[in-house]
Formats: structure tokens, C-alpha cells, sequence
């Protein structure tokens, strides 16, 4: 099985793009103090208590399994933890941002903000590259997202981590990924994933019967694309 760097926030924009460029996902220790933690599950608690799983006003059914039956979604964290307004202002994917989105546009946007639970029995997600959100982009573009995935509870092999498939960014758009070429972003709470638009990556199988895989995902893209929030 493949390995993800893990490198601390400490060590700075240089070393996590150095480790971006060849794998195209790294994972950042300590990301997230333990403050930041708490407030962010205080503040959401009570939205996600309120919130059934699965996909509400599927216009597909690809869509009911792609986002899960036993997974809380909420969009639009900005209106709903004020914590997370202050998170999205720190350098840390502020300054991988400038440094590759930037030099292809003038200016890049919050893509979506989610919170996204995996509940225990949910079934792994579909390998994917969220840059097909934009199915209609030439082969030749540039890269269009930087993503993130901060973990807000341990993530576990059990329990649905991350799977990622490091050095697709590279591949050609139609191959897919062999089960020996996947990894899970196992990290504890206050870790992130970091990841392009252009790696394979999905939700993993969560298999245990009582813990929830919480994850706060958020991502940039360049300011003349439509956002997907929107």
C-alpha cells in the first residue's frame, strides 16, 4: 500500500508543495489546535443533531449512493459556525492557494464548505476527482481546486478515512485505480488532508458499529469558475 507524507503545520508552505507536487495529497499534522476542535463540534453539534442522513432532493439516484445513505452533509459553514470563518483566514490554505491557483487567475474562491459525518455500515465512496465537476474543461487546463480535509474526529482505517490514490494528479483523465494503489489518510483530530482537484480520492467504508468518521472539508477555486456551492 502506498504512504501519504505527514508533515507538521510548523514546516510551512515550501515542504507541503514539495510533497503536493509528487503525490498530489499530503497530510498536515496538527493543523487544528485543540480549541479550534472543540469549538467546531460545539458549534455543529447541534445542526447535525438536527440533520438525517442521506442526500435530501436527489436529482439522481447515482447521487443517493455517491454521498451515502448513512452520511450527514451540511453545506454553507460560513452561516453556520463562526469558528470556521476564522479557520478559513489562517495561511495554511491561504498560501497553497496563491501558490497554485494564482498564476491562473486574479483572484480564487471559497468552493464549498461541508461538514460530513460517516456514520457506522456506510460503504465506501466512489473513487473520484472533484474537478469533474466541470466536466466541460479542455484536457490542457490548469489546475483548478486545492482541497482540504480537517479532521474533527480521529480518522481510522475502521471508521471510513480517506481513501487516496498518491500520484494521480498525474495520470491520464480515463485511468482508474488498482486496489494496491490506495491509501487511507488515517490522522488524528486536528489533522488535515491536502489534496488537488485532480487526485483520486473518495469516503471509506466506515465498519464499525458505533463511532462517526467527522470531517470539516473545504476547498479553493479559481474565481472564473462557478463555485459549487453555488
Amino acid at each position: 500500500m502506498p504512504t501519504l507524507d505527514r508533515i507538521p503545520a510548523s514546516a510551512g508552505c515550501g515542504a507541503l508543495c514539495e510533497a503536493l507536487d509528487r503525490d498530489g495529497a499530503v497530510i498536515v499534522e496538527d493543523a487544528l489546535g485543540a480549541g479550534h476542535i472543540a469549538d467546531l463540534n460545539r458549534e455543529l453539534d447541534a445542526v447535525v443533531a438536527g440533520t438525517a442522513p442521506g442526500l435530501r432532493h436527489p436529482t439522481d439516484e447515482f447521487y443517493v449512493e455517491f454521498y451515502g445513505s448513512k452520511t450527514i452533509r451540511l453545506d454553507g459553514l460560513p452561516a453556520k459556525s463562526k469558528t470556521f470563518v476564522e479557520i478559513i483566514g489562517l495561511p495554511l490554505m491561504q498560501e497553497i492557494a496563491d501558490h497554485y491557483l494564482l498564476p491562473n487567475c486574479q483572484d480564487y474562491l471559497l468552493n464549498t464548505a461541508q461538514l460530513i459525518e460517516i456514520g457506522p455500515g456506510e460503504i465506501a465512496q466512489m473513487i473520484h476527482r472533484d474537478e469533474d465537476a466541470w466536466p466541460e474543461m479542455p484536457p490542457e487546463k490548469p489546475l483548478l481546486q486545492v482541497e482540504s480535509m480537517f479532521a474533527l474526529s480521529d480518522f481510522t482505517l475502521e471508521n471510513g478515512a480517506t481513501q487516496v490514490v498518491p500520484g494521480s494528479h498525474r495520470w491520464e483523465p480515463d485511468r482508474e485505480a488498482e486496489p494496491h494503489e490506495i491509501t487511507q489518510a488515517e490522522m488524528k483530530a486536528g489533522s488535515a488532508l491536502i489534496y488537488f482537484g485532480t487526485t483520486l480520492h473518495g469516503g471509506g467504508t466506515n465498519t464499525t458499529t458505533d463511532v462517526k468518521r467527522r470531517g470539516m472539508f473545504f476547498g479553493y477555486v479559481l474565481g472564473w469558475l462557478r463555485t459549487e456551492e453555488n
